[in-house]
């Protein structure tokens, strides 16, 4: 690598999805120097029509240095009908992780992305079927078809719902509260959840870090566990959200002692009463601290470097 990037021990939580302009190197340096699981190269939206041939070869390059740092590296291409087939003929040498499609509205256009992907895996000796397909949801019409749309491959593991294009398609005017967009994440990630896909929430697109907390806060009570970021210094932040710390497995611990103790005595006093879907809820926190600290094990392993604590 060009420069010491930092490894990512728990880049397989998919916290923090990162976006960097495709043709732009120094922010690809700048996202390299983040803690985000990914980093997502962008043809679309924040890269030049004239700027995208020099955009594909330099996102090969970023690739190559996200993988060899742990991070999982990504692209999102244009629509394939408007120079996303193009994209994906230059990227693919890069083997991405996953393919970003923008503007996501119809099963049929993440069937012919993944027969576009399928013959490239084949020309690059990439094994069939690993590359994924996020799905970016970025209209109402997208929003209410996203189910079906989910299903439409098997590479689909995780959707992304966007903000600003949204918005407008909504007629909803943007405000730092965020609340003209509560009932679109709602309903996003309750399609995601029931397909059994991972949810990445829409990214904040103001800088001031009290209106990211406030973001982030909502996030995280909605039931979000990955972001899209659009601001480096937003990923810190990201992070420590969405990994429990181990202040939190020791709460979520005392309660579901507490609650198993309420159940073997039968305690039917509703004071204090601690119910079941209190007592879910702590086991996911359980299984999310334990999730963060073995993936950590495990990269830390692969590392030949001794474990470390990454939850407080």
């Amino acid at each position: 690598m060009p420069a010491p990037y930092p490894a990512r021990p728990l880049a397989a939580l998919r916290r923090a999805w990162l976006f960097a302009p495709g043709a732009d190197p120094g922010a690809h340096a700048a996202a390299l120097r983040t803690q985000a699981d990914a980093i997502v190269a962008d043809l679309e939206e924040m890269t030049a029509p004239a700027d995208r041939p020099a955009g594909r070869r330099l996102i090969v390059t970023l690739l190559a240095d996200a993988a060899a740092c742990g991070a999982l590296g990504a692209v999102r291409i244009n629509p394939l009908e408007r120079g996303g087939y193009a994209d994906l003929e230059h990227v693919m040498a890069g083997r991405p992780h996953a393919v970003f499609l923008p503007h996501a509205e119809a099963p049929e256009q993440l069937v012919l992305l993944a027969n576009a992907l399928a013959a490239l895996e084949a020309r690059h000796g990439i094994p069939d079927g690993s590359t994924e397909i996020v799905p970016t949801i970025e209209s109402a019409r997208g929003l209410v078809r996203l189910n079906a749309m989910l299903g439409a491959s098997p590479r689909i593991r995780h959707a992304m719902l966007a903000v600003e294009d949204l918005a407008a398609s909504l007629g909803a005017r943007r405000t730092p509260g965020g609340q003209e967009l509560l009932y679109a994440r709602s309903r996003f990630l309750v399609e995601c959840v029931s397909a059994g896909c991972g949810a990445i929430d829409l990214p904040c697109t103001y800088r001031a870090a009290d209106v990211l907390a406030r973001d982030l806060d909502m996030s995280t009570q909605l039931g979000f566990r990955s972001k899209c970021a659009v601001f480096a210094e937003h990923v810190d932040a990201i992070n420590r959200a969405l990994t429990p710390s181990a202040a939190d497995a020791s709460a979520a611990q005392t309660l579901l002692d507490a609650y198993r103790a309420q159940t073997i005595s039968g305690d039917r006093d509703v004071r204090g009463r601690i119910d079941a879907p209190d007592a879910n809820n702590a086991r996911r926190v359980l299984e999310r601290y334990d999730e963060c600290r073995l993936s950590a094990a495990n990269a830390c392993a692969n590392a030949g470097i001794s474990a470390i604590d990454v939850s407080d």
